[in-house]
């Protein structure tokens, strides 16, 4: 049965909605207190009632608090998550650097074994062959 609420009645909604409103309500009460409606009349007609209701909102407290763990550690996990990823974006960005240096270097390397060849009469393949430098480094 499927319990989205566009397929539930009105009733079963107005149902949900008036047991919410009961639960605000008698959030607060203590242990001596009973439950009433807003003039005051008594909810249940006798003690089992009372009892169920009793578990009800103990449940509902229970509900309360594991919603409010699951939102702490949502939260957490999210900030945890925020941090991994602004550390990926460190990473990335320090090899990105480390890139640019390699080529550089490489550059000033190719440059060097060019002005060498061009001194010894030589071309670049040649020197890099006589330095046992692969080609494709």
């Amino acid at each position: 049965m499927d319990a989205s609420p566009s397929k539930r009645s009105s009733k079963a909604r107005s149902t949900e909605e008036e047991t919410l409103q009961l639960a605000n309500r008698t959030a607060g009460l203590g242990s001596n207190e009973k439950p009433a409606d807003e003039n005051g009349k008594p909810l249940f007609k006798d003690s089992l009632e009372a009892e169920r209701f009793k578990e009800l909102e103990e449940v509902v407290s229970s509900l309360r608090q594991e919603l409010e763990t699951l939102t702490q550690k949502k939260e957490a996990s999210l900030s945890e998550k925020d941090m991994t990823l602004e550390k990926a974006h460190e990473m990335n960005e320090e090899h990105i650097d480390r890139l640019h240096r390699y080529n550089d270097i490489k550059d000033a390397g190719q440059i060097l074994f060019g002005k060498l060849a061009e001194l010894r009469g030589k071309v670049v393949k040649e020197m890099y062959e006589e330095y046992g430098v692969n080609l494709k480094d």
